[in-house]
């Protein structure tokens, strides 16, 4: 018993395959790109420095 397969790539199937691998390519290269370009900035700030406290809190210290 013998198959045969003979399978043909359209030229439509050619595009769209190097379309999605030129985009995927460059999704990989842009997430490259700014996960190296743009490095976490550790600053001396704290996180809790950074809330604003409740409008009733600044006008709490006012009264005393």
């Amino acid at each position: 018993m013998e198959f045969h397969t003979v399978s043909q790539i359209s030229g439509t199937d050619r595009v769209v395959a190097a379309s999605l691998a030129a985009f995927s390519m460059f999704v990989v290269g842009y997430s490259a790109t700014r996960v190296i370009l743009n490095p976490p900035i550790h600053d001396s700030v704290t996180e809790a420095s950074r809330v604003t406290p409740h409008q009733a809190a600044l006008w709490d210290s006012l009264g005393q």
